[in-house]
């Protein structure tokens, strides 16, 4: 005898047909007998699998007991079933009851447990004819509609399991669950998804259901209509159809309750709109015929409803509501709230909208949503382009200049003749910004200055707009140019070139050391070149000096001349004046660019308009048109602006053009008032604290290329320090094509392992002064003795008087800390550290005084700038520390050194420039600091600066350096290089 656990359905007293899990024993008749209705609690439990486990615990929960329990509080079940209510049944315990029935009749689905008939609860024996067949598949529901004649309209209802069909009528039937139906109907279980018993019932004892004739019309329009669009129908005597309808798919433009504009989309099938996902599985429509109601319906074709659902989300479309969609925005941005963005994107798919029929249903507005677009044209004249562009919306063509207020103002919406609205393309506001704000209207013509040219390349699609100096031709050096220019330095003059023959301006702004002097001297010799060959009469002054070496002894020349009367007027005898340029530089430059020019164009006249001794007169023009070049300092120009404006120069060039980048300093309202043909800027640092600099300078080199200033804070300056990317690409297209800009490390192929400059620096007037003093001082001491010549002895005493000149040249506190003025080699330092410290350079600086570096570390302790620091005082872990710092802080730019603490062991790689700030007596000294920065190991180029301040002892001993192989041998050797020297080289040397 075999037990096993099986599900029995037996009619409750009082909660009607339930499942109960039993225990059954297999005689041998094949009969099955109840031994026990399972719990928890039985000894059989533990021998049942999960899911007969699971039933049981589900059945526990509606037990007699438990509902007892949980529903009332009675003593005892037969207290319990007196109180209970029909309404308590219906509404709590039965749902409770079904819902468990539910469970099980799934699990009765998905396995081999069987189901059987109990007759009641006190049957124990269970047959064959009492096992309930319980199918895995769902019945269907089957409507019979009948309109016969002159009988009216009736209906039935079939059910149908795996193809057979059959009717209810005088079945004997078990409902295990009202919605969705579950019935037990002739020992086979039924089980449904679409329908409740409530409308089964009623055929279990009747054969069909009469519809009073009265009520037939309605009936089919309501009834019968559902039952068609959700079960199958069979009917006679009424015509149910099914047809295929045009479909079309229609977007209408609207706003939701909160105002945001969304598209609308519904499916049209036939003269019906319908929904996105219509729940309907059919769709089903009565129609008044003189017959009567005929229904007609179809399946709606739902790929292709959702076919155009994803191609208006790919497109860029959120679905908000059921049947709306808006723009998509990235997660951290709200949805668009205007309809400007719609009707962009309206226009933008302009090829995806034909598959729709698109209407507007915006209260007082129309926006046009055609096509628009652009037809250019541009006649090229001599100084300008005119540029003559019309906008077309569909028959409407309009002058481009009418658009002007709306791109600068960035409104987007444009009124059109026919009272429609348009909504300008955005990218109209990043093309043609730029257009507007910087060309003039001329009627229905655009007019632009010819330097604004990357703008009409951007307007004819050419985004190339920088000039590309590694394809331009190469312009031929000229005659008379005593050097061999790198192949980067002959791109940069050809690129000068090119300006100069386009009567543009521009900005060298090559980094540090690469050459920007000598590309520049390059290029006035080659205009010199060409107007000499093209004028071959031109003759210069007859009575100018021979000697135009010595730029000093010009001034005084003609100074004296004038002075004495005479020559009254300066005559030029020439057919035609030849080009004179001016160059603009800081006071401490002007002997770098005389010893340049000297150099390397020898050819080239060099006037320095400069000093305390500089000629003032009205016909100064005359006097500086007998020269090639004219120097000049920004604060000579400053003082002397009203000489200076009225002549007429061939090239302005601004060195170090930085100095002027304050539009509102006296040196940039001076610079400004100059008038010449050709202007350039020569910097290594176009902007240092704000696009401010970079504004002054190009308004100087190209007047009105970046508008008057306020135009420009508001259209660039303001958008860029709020990240505008477009606004930096846009600025960038206008100023590239006028700014060269190399680095070290582009050219750094190109460069020697190691380049050297000497920086020539004047001193300060109240520094000249303390100067001299000191070296009259010392010449009289010794020099002026004509007795007891002891060349040992004077020797030692020279060694320290020149020690306090050499002190003094540097910065005049280093001798008296009571000194209040400048220093012209300070400021020259400082000015050129702070140049590489803008491009993140690292920068040695050795000197062979200490408390010199210790003034600029107070400087630069003043300004917040970090620093390294080596001194013969610096303990040996501080040393390691610092060379450490140096090496890996970025902010770290700076490494002071003394040269007697540095000159050795040090490996400073990280170093690119090097600064000598004061001569040291042995040239081999300087090498070895050199080497700290230049070694193996290092794979930048090195620039090496040595400061020299001009007209003291320091620029003889530079020169002696260079000139006298003996005493150079002397420096390298000795510790006191004087002390071989006789009377008149120590003459030479201090005078």
């Amino acid at each position: 005898m075999t037990e096993k656990l099986i599900i029995t359905l037996t009619e409750h007293a009082t909660w009607g047909p339930i499942l109960q899990p039993v225990l059954v024993s297999t005689e041998l008749s094949g009969s099955l007998n109840i031994l026990e209705i399972v719990g928890s609690k039985s000894t059989f439990f533990g021998q049942l699998t999960d899911y007969e486990k699971e039933i049981v615990l589900l059945s526990e929960k509606v037990s007699d007991k438990m509902l007892m329990k949980n529903y009332s509080q009675a003593k005892n079940l037969v207290e319990f079933f007196k109180k209970i209510t029909p309404e308590t049944t219906e509404r709590y315990i039965r749902p409770l009851i079904e819902t468990y029935h539910q469970k099980t009749i799934s699990i009765l689905q998905h396995t081999d447990l069987q189901l059987y008939l109990r007759a009641g609860v006190k049957t124990r024996a269970l047959y064959y004819t009492d096992k309930v067949i319980v199918p895995k598949e769902l019945s269907q529901v089957v409507f019979n509609f009948q309109k016969l004649p002159n009988l009216g309209l009736r209906y039935f209802i079939s059910l149908k399991l795996n193809k057979e069909e059959f009717q209810l009528h005088s079945k004997k039937h078990f409902t295990l669950c009202y919605e969705p139906a579950m019935l037990a109907i002739n020992n086979k279980l039924h089980t449904f998804s679409d329908i409740d018993v409530k409308k089964l019932i009623p055929f279990f004892t009747k054969k069909h259901i009469e519809v009073p004739i009265s009520a037939e019309n309605t009936y089919i329009k309501t009834f019968v209509k559902n039952c068609v669009e959700k079960y199958e129908v069979n009917a006679s005597g009424i015509s149910i159809s099914n047809i295929h309808p045009e479909k079309k798919a229609e977007l209408v433009l609207d706003g939701d309750w909160d105002l945001v504009p969304i598209l609308n989309l519904n499916f049209k099938y036939g003269n019906n709109l319908y929904p996105i996902e219509s729940i309907n599985k059919k769709n089903v429509f009565a129609i008044n015929k003189d017959s009567g109601i005929e229904l007609q319906w179809f399946y709606p074709d739902k790929i292709w409803e959702q076919m155009l659902v994803d191609k208006l989300q790919a497109a860029g479309l959120e679905r908000t509501s059921a049947n709306g969609f808006a723009i998509k925005k990235a997660s951290h941005e709200p949805l668009s709230t205007g309809y400007i963005s719609i009707i962009s994107w309206l226009q933008e798919n302009s090829e995806l909208l034909k598959e729709f029929e698109f209407h507007q249903r915006v209260p007082d507005r129309t926006y046009y949503i055609g096509e628009i677009s652009i037809d250019t044209h541009i006649d090229t004249k001599q100084d300008w382009f005119d540029v003559h562009v019309v906008a077309v919306f569909g028959d409407f063509k309009i002058p481009f200049s009418r658009f002007r207020n709306h791109i600068l103002n960035n409104q987007r919406e444009y009124i059109l003749p026919d009272n429609k609205i348009a909504i300008l393309p955005e990218e109209w506001f990043i093309r043609y910004y730029e257009l507007m704000l910087f060309s003039k209207k001329s009627e229905d013509k655009i007019r632009l200055k010819k330097h604004h040219y990357a703008i009409v390349d951007l307007i004819q699609g050419n985004k190339s707009f920088s000039i590309n100096v590694d394809n331009q031709t190469l312009s031929a050096i000229p005659t008379g140019i005593n050097a061999e220019l790198r192949s980067y330095q002959m791109k940069g003059f050809s690129w000068l070139v090119h300006l100069y023959e386009n009567n543009f301006g521009g900005c060298l702004a090559d980094d540090m050391g690469l050459g920007k002097t000598l590309q520049t001297i390059t290029l006035l010799a080659h205009i010199a070149s060409k107007h000499y060959s093209e004028n071959p009469t031109t003759k210069r002054e007859a009575n100018t000096p021979k000697d135009t070496s010595n730029s000093k002894s010009l001034q005084l020349s003609i100074f004296d001349v004038i002075n004495d009367n005479e020559i009254t007027e300066v005559v030029v005898t020439t057919e035609l004046q030849q080009p004179t340029s001016l160059i603009v530089m800081p006071t401490s430059l002007i002997h770098n660019w005389h010893n340049e020019i000297k150099k390397f164009a020898p050819s080239l006249k060099v006037y320095i308009y400069s000093g305390a001794k500089r000629i003032k007169t009205t016909n100064i023009d005359r006097i500086f048109g007998l020269y090639d070049i004219i120097l000049t300092t920004y604060g000579t120009v400053r003082n002397d602006i009203e000489l200076f404006k009225s002549c007429q120069f061939h090239h302005l060039i601004l060195d170090e053009s930085q100095y002027i980048k304050n539009p509102d300093s006296m040196a940039y309202k001076a610079i400004k008032q100059i008038n010449a043909l050709h202007k350039l800027a020569l910097t290594g640092t176009p902007v240092e604290n704000s696009l401010t600099d970079l504004w002054a300078q190009l308004n100087i080199v190209n007047e009105g290329l970046l508008g008057n200033h306020t135009t420009f804070r508001n259209a660039y300056i303001n958008p860029i320090n709020k990240n505008n990317k477009a606004k930096e690409e846009a600025l960038l297209r206008i100023i590239q094509p006028f700014i060269l800009r190399r680095t070290k490390d582009e050219v750094a192929p190109e460069l020697p392992p190691l380049s050297q400059e000497t920086v020539y620096c004047d001193m300060s007037e109240e520094q000249q002064v303390t100067y001299n003093e000191e070296k009259n001082k010392l010449r009289s001491s010794i020099l002026l003795s004509e007795t007891n010549f002891d060349t040992q002895k004077i020797a030692f005493l020279a060694l320290q008087g020149l020690t306090r000149l050499r002190l003094l040249a540097n910065h005049p506190v280093l001798m008296d800390e009571e000194y209040v003025g400048d220093s012209g080699k300070f400021e020259q330092i400082i000015m050129r550290f702070q140049t590489l410290k803008s491009e993140n350079h690292k920068v040695l600086i050795f000197s062979s005084f200490v408390k010199h570096l210790r003034l600029l570390a107070n400087y630069f302790d003043k300004e917040d700038w970090k620093y390294a620091w080596l001194s013969g005082s610096t303990a040996a872990a501080s040393r390691e520390t610092e060379i450490e710092r140096f090496k890996t802080d970025p902010e770290v730019n700076c490494f002071f050194i003394s040269l007697k603490a540095g000159g050795v062991g040090l490996n400073l790689t990280a170093a690119d420039y090097v600064f000598i700030i004061d001569p040291w007596w042995n040239p081999a000294s300087e090498m070895q600091a050199l080497s700290r920065s230049h070694r193996i190991g290092q794979n930048k180029n090195v620039m090496v600066y040595r400061f020299i301040s001009t007209d003291t002892i320091e620029e003889k001993i530079r020169n002696l350096q260079e000139s006298k192989s003996k005493l150079a041998d002397t420096f390298v050797t000795s510790t006191n290089p004087l002390r071989n020297m006789n009377k008149e080289e120590m003459a030479e040397l201090i005078e």
